[in-house]
């Protein structure tokens, strides 16, 4: 593999020398370190993880109806060997039914494929003008799926991304009750929009304050949608005073930002690889000039702090004193949360789409090479 520091120089071309200069002192500082990262998953101690197990049955059906998907052969084979998206999918939701693990998966399947595109390396990294276009039709496919006169034939032309969208939203659709339906259509819509925003933010010729890039990522990040996406699972719509209450938004933002953390750690060495630098270990370094290591644990104490903040919250439900089943469904929509923290890390050591099962231990600690192979 070429040396990608080449690239982010030729990237850089038109950029001021200044912020040339930032990108460069921060890859040398960390090109060819290694680090051990402890078991993330320790952190959240009182947060199990636990599996759906249908795996092997979806992911036979999963491989039925990839190529019927509109996405380039080559990004569905590699999505395919190294992210396993129906484990993920079965550590989201490991009490759903297997028709409904069914649809989850190909959502997660949709949101990697999309999410790609914009990403570093994808065919809209540097296109501004096709990313805001990416970004409409995808808005217009969650209106016409989850608005209030559903159509879900996708328009002539549309992006395979899109296209495969419509049918997912679909089947969706026709598992939430209408409350649930329309929180998710707003959160959809953050989430694309957020991702439209971090493609200009990777354009700009300074690196991002990490706790700015963090708070936006927090705000706008594609977990939200699968929060909610438990209620379809589980077969309930929580209310919306719950849903709205102070300590549900404390917990929801918090397991949010638990898992933008712990994330940016677990592919910290991926990332690096493809110059994508809106790292927050990387922005920690290059924030205050710290090493490599301490950023690392800088994260690791965040883990642990909003962590307690989470405990601390759930406290403070509106819990009911005679509606037991209202009681379950907050019980069940706050291991949720939970689960997009720890289901991400454990998925993350269970594949191979950040690192090489080679580089983790029997103690589920991860040795990260920043390295060019």
């Amino acid at each position: 593999m070429a040396p990608d520091i080449d690239r982010i120089w030729s990237a850089t071309a038109n950029v001021n020398e200044d912020a040339v200069d930032e990108r460069e002192a921060l890859v040398k500082r960390a090109l060819n370190q290694k680090i051990l990262v402890p078991n993330i998953l320790s952190l959240m101690p009182a947060w199990p993880s636990e599996l759906q197990p249908d795996i092997d049955e979806i992911n036979k059906e999963i491989d039925e109806w990839l190529p019927t998907v509109n996405v380039a052969e080559k990004k569905k084979a590699k999505h395919r060997s190294r992210g396993n998206y129906t484990f993920l999918t079965a550590v989201y939701y490991p009490h759903c039914k297997k028709d409904k693990m069914l649809t989850l998966s190909k959502f997660l399947y949709w949101i990697f494929f999309w999410d790609d595109e914009i990403d570093t390396g994808g065919e809209l990294t540097e296109d501004k003008e096709g990313t805001i276009l990416c970004v409409q039709e995808t808005n217009k496919c969650i209106n016409d799926c989850l608005g209030l006169n559903p159509n879900y034939t996708p328009p002539p032309g549309a992006r395979g991304t899109v296209e495969m969208f419509y049918p997912i939203l679909r089947d969706l659709r026709a598992g939430l009750r209408p409350v649930s339906t329309e929180r998710l259509r707003l959160e959809l819509h953050d989430y694309v929009n957020g991702v439209g925003r971090q493609q200009q933010v990777r354009q700009e010729e300074h690196l991002p304050d990490p706790w700015y890039h963090l708070q936006i990522r927090s705000d706008d990040v594609g977990v939200i949608p699968s929060i909610t996406q438990n209620e379809y699972a589980m077969e309930f719509e929580l209310p919306e005073y719950v849903r709205r209450h102070e300590a549900m938004e404390v917990i929801i933002q918090e397991c949010t930002k638990l898992t933008v953390l712990l994330n940016d750690v677990l592919s910290l060495q991926k990332e690096f690889r493809v110059s994508q630098l809106e790292n927050l270990v990387l922005l920690f370094m290059n924030k205050y000039n710290i090493s490599l290591q301490d950023s690392v644990d800088k994260i690791l104490d965040l883990i642990r702090e909003h962590y307690a903040i989470c405990v601390a919250a759930e406290e403070r439900l509106p819990w009911s004193k005679d509606d037991e089943k209202l009681n379950e469904d907050i019980r069940e929509y706050v291991r949720g949360c939970h689960r997009l923290a720890t289901g991400t890390a454990y998925w993350s050591y269970s594949c191979e789409r950040y690192f090489k099962q080679t580089q983790v231990n029997d103690k589920f600690e991860v040795l990260l090479d920043l390295s060019y192979e």
